[in-house]
């Protein structure tokens, strides 16, 4: 994992280009969709571009035959470029989501991923996200995904804050609570026995 003021300093540097050109929205689909390239047959792309042991030169080669037939946004394409050269391609993935996140907040949104037992008919998601978009006063991005574990209920990360309404969550939440009144019990016996033998 790169370190994240490295990762924070490519992404402000990209984001203040973007601002000043209006394409912001273009350049981070350029970078989902280069990252989606890099982990193709199991990151063979990747690893070319970040092994030492290829001259730069070919990795040049490789990366511009890529981008030649990529259709990305000419920012995305040089700043690829300039990654490459700085020897960078290991923290893309850091960057790209650094990117997002400062993307997310200049416009005003939060993204969250909402977890269930079941998949969510349309109108039962749409009702979730108007929810989240209600609950933060911003305009949420959604993503929803299954985990029958989680017998009922949901589970929806926003931002960096988790919320468990799931029946397992409310479950373990319960067991917890019993624990603890078990240890308190316990306790409390154990000094009555103290005092006893006082």
């Amino acid at each position: 994992m790169a370190d994240g003021s490295l990762a924070r300093r490519y992404a402000r540097a990209l984001i203040l280009l973007g601002q000043a050109e209006g394409a912001l929205d273009p350049i981070r689909a350029g970078l989902q969709q280069m990252q989606g390239t890099l982990d193709l047959n199991n990151g063979q792309l990747r690893g070319v571009l970040i092994n030492p042991g290829i001259p730069q030169a070919e990795r040049h080669a490789v990366l511009d035959a890529v981008l030649s037939r990529s259709g990305l946004h000419p920012f995305v394409n040089n700043f690829m470029r300039l990654v490459l050269d700085k020897s960078r391609f290991d923290a893309l993935p850091d960057i790209t989501r650094a990117f997002e996140a400062m993307a997310d907040e200049l416009a005003g949104r939060v993204r969250a991923t909402v977890t269930t037992a079941r998949p969510l008919d349309a109108v039962t998601a749409a009702h979730v996200e108007h929810g989240l978009a209600k609950a933060t006063g911003r305009t949420v991005i959604v993503s929803f995904d299954v985990d029958a574990s989680l017998i009922g209920g949901m589970v929806a990360q926003v931002g960096g804050k988790v919320y468990d309404s799931s029946v397992r969550g409310r479950l373990e939440a319960l067991h917890r609570t019993l624990a603890r009144g078990a240890d308190a019990r316990e306790l409390s016996l154990s000094n009555a026995g103290a005092v006893a033998e006082a």
